[in-house]
This record gives structure tokens, sequence and C-alpha cells, in this order.
């Protein structure tokens, strides 16, 4: 007799694999957005909506810093007896951080009369995407990982049906168009989290659990707006000295090589639990390891990175037509993430480091350096000046990385030394 073999649940599947599959569906949703307005509206507006896409993510990683980093940690550290006053209280947080964001730019736009049609719609979308964020990963925090994914497919679903409705019928949207219908998708999927969670208002042990946030977040919220800065620093700059197509063209190049960052993180996730166990212990393992590591993403990123370089004119052809001079700045991405690529084990090497200085003070350098050739690459080389200068702030990272590994590994080499002497006496 044939025996059955028995069906894979849903229910029963780790919850890794639902963390991922909603994490699939963000980046999609994000990446299918940019592709389907550049092609929509044109490099102008996508430029345009770009810059408030920045203003955004600079939002969410000030949010990330003061709310849901912390979250994590504060979460777990507190009784179950008073997890709903710790909802509660985030509530309120999380009210705050939004008067505060929304009163921020609605003050920045007007000074630097840029209070167009377009703020209202933004607000609207600042306020439902920082608390959906937050939402969606207090669902995670307690482990209710199916929400959370059901979350991500009733906002992303909804903002991609509106886009393809534009498309079939030729719509071209404009502005505030678009940032309603991020801000209005995301609603519903705000409304289905805070229904889940159980949320309501309540000020018990809220400047408590502020304080608990606090003490994560001061170190927090420097690294995270430092790290915005590293990667937008030149793209704030070109937009304001530069048309705001050359903006959107510069988001573009980076929406179509941003695919590139998934591979990365999973092999971040995958490699750093090895890494870790061989750093110092056994060092010679350890250069196999990373020099395996190198090996395989080079290898595995080749083709696609070749097959981009050489179809960049009619892929940025197709995505908005008469712009196939801009097809260059696609082929500088190309070169740029090769060198992230040769990068990036040092990176990981880092973070293996006892203390995170090093860290830090290679974005900053790395920040420096950007700054200062600002203006000259822009001037000359306008959106290829921009990643040139990503290029740039690249090899000051990998240089100072792997200055700050070898005086690590030296330094930890002789102190071995002199621990062995001293057992020998």
């Amino acid at each position: 007799m044939l025996v059955r073999p028995p069906r894979l649940k849903l229910a029963t599947l780790p919850a890794r694999y639902w963390v991922v599959a909603g994490q699939a569906v963000v980046s999609a949703t994000s990446f299918l957005t940019n592709i389907f307005l550049a092609r929509l509206c044109g490099l102008s507006v996508f430029g345009e909506y770009s810059a408030w896409q920045m203003v955004l993510l600079l939002a969410l990683a000030a949010q990330g810093a003061l709310i849901t980093q912390p979250m994590q940690i504060v979460y777990g550290q507190t009784p179950s007896s008073q997890h709903l006053a710790y909802r509660q209280a985030l509530l309120g947080i999380q009210l705050l951080f939004s008067l505060v964001a929304v009163a921020a730019v609605a003050a920045g736009a007007t000074l630097l009369h840029y209070a167009t049609l377009a703020l209202p719609a933004f607000l609207v979308c600042l306020v439902t995407t920082c608390g959906q964020d937050t939402a969606r990963k207090l669902l995670l925090a307690e482990g209710r990982v199916q929400l959370a994914l059901l979350s991500d497919v009733v906002s992303g679903g909804g903002q991609l049906l509106l886009l393809l409705y534009w498309a079939a019928t030729k719509v071209t949207p404009t502005l505030p168009a678009v940032l309603w219908a991020v801000g209005l998708t995301t609603a519903p999927a705000l409304l289905l989290s805070g229904a889940a969670l159980g949320l309501g208002w309540g000020r018990p042990m809220l400047r408590q659990f502020m304080a608990s946030h606090w003490q994560q977040a001061r170190w927090l919220l420097p690294t995270v707006l430092l790290q915005w800065a590293s990667s937008n620093a030149l793209l704030v700059f070109a937009g304001w000295t530069s048309n705001v197509a050359t903006l959107g063209i510069l988001r573009l190049a980076q929406t179509i090589m941003g695919l590139f960052n998934v591979g990365l993180q999973a092999a971040e996730n995958y490699a750093m639990p090895r890494l870790s166990q061989s750093f110092y212990r056994q060092p010679a393992q350890f250069r196999q390891e990373r020099t395996r590591l190198t090996r395989t993403m080079l290898l595995l990123a080749a083709g696609p990175i070749l097959l981009l370089f050489l179809l960049a004119e009619p892929i940025v052809s197709w995505l908005h037509v008469g712009s196939a001079e801009y097809a260059y700045v696609l082929r500088w991405c190309c070169l740029l993430y090769v060198i992230i690529l040769l990068v990036y084990p040092l990176r990981l090497t880092v973070r293996l480091l006892a203390h995170a200085r090093p860290y830090f003070v290679g974005y900053v350098l790395s920040i420096a350096v950007s700054f200062a050739l600002a203006r000259w690459l822009v001037g000359h080389w306008q959106a290829s000046g921009v990643v040139l200068g990503w290029i740039v702030a690249q090899m000051v990272l990998g240089l100072y990385w792997a200055l700050a590994v070898w005086r690590a590994r030296s330094s930890y080499e002789n102190e071995e030394y002199r621990g062995l002497a001293a057992e020998s006496l």
C-alpha cells in the first residue's frame, strides 16, 4: 500500500519563512512601484517622487532608532503581564513621533518654498507608512508572523493594483495622486495591524517605557542618520543643484541595482555566524572562508552585472522614452557594485571586531569625502558624478576598514604572543 507523504501545512512553517516572505513583499512592492512610476510618469515626476521618498526614508530611519529597534529589545525584557501597557505606551510614542515628523516636514517644506500641492498627500503617506512600519514590527516581535505578512500583502497589493489600473488605462498620474495612492493604500494595512494588536490609548508607564527606549536610541540615532547620509548625501546635492530628472535617473539606477542588495543581505545572514566562529580562534580558516565568500559573490554577480552593463541603453529607453543618454549612469552603477562586492567581506570582518568604532568612523570618512568632492563631481559629470562619488566613498571605506582589520589582527597576535611568553616563564 502506498503511503501518501504528509502535506506541509502553512501554519507549521518556521517563523523565518514568514518573515522572509514579508520582506520579499515589501521589497518587491518598492521595486515594482519605482519601475511603474518611472514608466508612467517620466523621469521628472519620478525624480520629485524620489525626493519625497528620501524624506520618508529619513523619517523611517529615525523612527527605527527611536522606536522599532529599541522595541525589539524592550519588548523581550517586559513581563507578559505588562505587554498591554507597553502596547499603549508604544502607541503614545508613535503618535508623538508622527506629530513631530509632520511638523518638521511641513516647516521644512515651507522654509524651502517647497510647500506644493504634494505636501498634504505626503504628510498622510508619512503618518500611515510610519505607523504601519511600527505595527508590523510589533507583530513580528510578538511572533505573529502570519498577520505581519497579511498586512504587507494588503498594503503592497492595493498599491500595485492601483498602479496596474493606471498602466492599463494609460493614465499619467500626477505627483500628489501618487503620494495619495501610497498613503491611502497603506491605511487598511495599518487598521488591520492595529485591530490585531488591540491597540488602545492609555498613559500607564509611558514615561518609563520612553526612558527604556532612549537608552538604546541615544546610540542608534546618530548611527542610522549617518548611514542615511552616507547613502543619500550626494543624491540630495544632485537634486538640489541639477534638475529633478537627474535625481530620477539616479533613483531608477539604484532601484535596478538594488536587486543585488537582497543577495548581499542573504550572504551576510548566512556567513556571519560561520565567520564569527573562526575569526579569532582559527585565523587561517577565517581567511579561507572569507576568500571563498568573496569569490562566490563575484561569480554569482558577474553574469547579471555584465548583462545590465550591456543592456543598459535598451533598459533605460524602455523605462522612459528618450532617456537613452542616461544609460551610462546604470553602467557606472555596475562598476560601483563590483567595488561594493570587493569591500563587502571587509565590512563583515569589521563587524566581528570587539568594538564598533571602525564601522562608525568608516562611514564618517566616506561622508566627508562625498561632501568634499560633491560640487566638483556633480558640476563636471552631473548624474555620473554622483555615482563616481559613491565609488570613491566605497574605496575610502574599503581602505580604512582594511587598515582597521590589520591593526586589530596585529594587536590580537601581539597579545597572544605576550600571553604565551608569560606562560613559559
